[in-house]
C-alpha cells in the first residue's frame, strides 16, 4: 500500500505553484483531482479489506467449540458490516468529490475564457 501514498505525493509535487497559463492550470487541476481520487480509493479499499479480514477471523472463531468464542464471533461480524458501511459512506464521498472537482475545473475554464 506504499504506492498509493508515494503516486499520490508525487502528483502534488508536479503541481506547479503558479501556473502561467490556462494549458498549465488544468494540468494542475488535474493533478489535484488524481491526487484526490488516489487517496479516497485507498481509503475505500482499505474499509473493504479490515471488514473482509473481520468476517474471516469470524468464520474461524464461530467453528470453535465454547460460548464465548460464539460471542465474539458475533461481535467481529458487526464490526465487520461497520466498517464495509463505512467504506460505503468513503465511496459515496469520493464520488461527490468527483463530481465538485469536474465542476471546479468547468468554472475555472469557463472564467479564464
Amino acid at each position: 500500500m506504499k504506492s498509493i501514498p508515494m503516486l499520490i505525493v508525487a502528483a502534488l509535487l508536479s503541481v506547479n505553484a503558479q501556473a502561467s497559463n490556462c494549458g498549465e492550470l488544468r494540468q494542475e487541476l488535474d493533478a489535484m483531482k488524481r491526487a484526490q481520487q488516489g487517496m479516497m480509493e485507498s481509503l475505500v479499499n482499505n474499509h473493504e479489506t479490515f471488514a473482509s479480514t473481520m468476517e474471516e477471523y469470524s468464520s474461524s472463531v464461530s467453528v470453535s467449540k465454547g460460548g464465548t468464542n460464539k460471542t465474539i464471533a458475533k461481535k467481529m461480524g458487526a464490526s465487520a458490516q461497520a466498517f464495509r458501511t463505512r467504506g460505503i459512506q468513503g465511496k459515496r464521498l469520493q464520488m461527490k468529490f468527483e463530481t465538485a472537482s469536474n465542476d471546479l475545473m468547468s468554472r475555472v475554464e469557463a472564467c479564464l475564457r
